[in-house]
């Protein structure tokens, strides 16, 4: 999985940057940051970009996953500033020090008792941090009006998100968070959607994200979509690895919720 979620954070890092615009001082002034459930820590080390004086703690249970984010660090050249921790949300977490921001993206929903996660993320923060809890929302969108493949593509978003449903025992993308934040101790600042663009033509990251996301979604709508429809979205993807497809443009959303730890 670690390409794929190297391929997934890439693609949001347009979204951190207009998170991170939005929670202003509090980010850019914050001396610990906590990135829970962090994977290669694509968005760790974008986090450490925009938070310059912070310690930046990413948290994951999987080892791999964070030697490439040690990696990556190094690289990008804030290996100083970056430390990573195995831990799982759904136990005690190790002792780290206060946070200001805890991140929280596309992780919480893989949990069994999100009361109880939230708890232990409130109590990761200082009275007065912010949590960012960033969720499952509207779906991409990437071709222009009346293209061919319009209608499978929508098809195909249709059914891995009913897909995801099932698997997942709730709805992700409309799910009431506050009184589950609430539960757990937080004071809900912010809850909506926030958009981002990676425009005509695509660029690096979204060229590797799309194909991805057509060939992952025929995986995950499984028979709910026809072989035509399939044929269709794999056709796209080839396209796309082929730069055959200039016009085509990635409008995606994510469901932001901001809460902080009263003081």
């Amino acid at each position: 999985m670690a390409e794929s979620l190297e391929v997934d954070g890439e693609l949001a890092l347009p979204l951190v940057a207009t998170i991170a615009a939005r929670l202003g001082p509090t980010l850019a002034n914050a001396q610990h940051v906590l990135d829970v459930g962090c994977g290669p820590g694509v968005i760790t080390c974008a986090l450490a970009a925009h938070a310059p004086s912070a310690a930046v703690t990413g948290l994951d249970t999987a080892g791999p996953l964070l030697q490439r984010l040690r990696e990556r660090a190094t690289h990008q050249g804030v290996a100083d500033r970056v430390t990573t921790v195995e831990g799982n949300l759904e136990a005690d977490l190790p002792d780290l020090s206060p946070a200001d921001v805890v991140w929280a993206a596309m992780v919480v929903h893989h949990v069994a008792d999100r009361v109880a996660t939230l708890r232990r993320l409130h109590d990761a923060l200082r009275p007065g941090g912010t949590l960012v809890l960033v969720e499952f929302g509207g779906q991409p969108t990437v071709l222009p009006p009346g293209d061919p493949a319009e209608g499978a593509w929508q098809r195909m978003q249709d059914a891995a998100e009913a897909n995801l449903v099932e698997r997942l025992g709730f709805d992700v993308p409309h799910h009431a968070w506050a009184p589950e934040l609430e539960a757990a101790g937080f004071t809900v600042a912010g809850d909506g959607p926030v958009e981002f663009l990676h425009p005509a033509p695509l660029g690096a990251a979204g060229g590797r994200w799309l194909p991805r996301h057509a060939r992952r979604g025929i995986q995950w709508a499984g028979e709910a979509l026809s072989p035509a429809d399939a044929s269709a979205l794999d056709a796209l993807a080839t396209s796309v690895e082929l730069g055959e497809r200039p016009d085509l443009a990635i409008r995606a959303e994510r469901r932001v919720v901001l809460a902080t730890r009263p003081g």
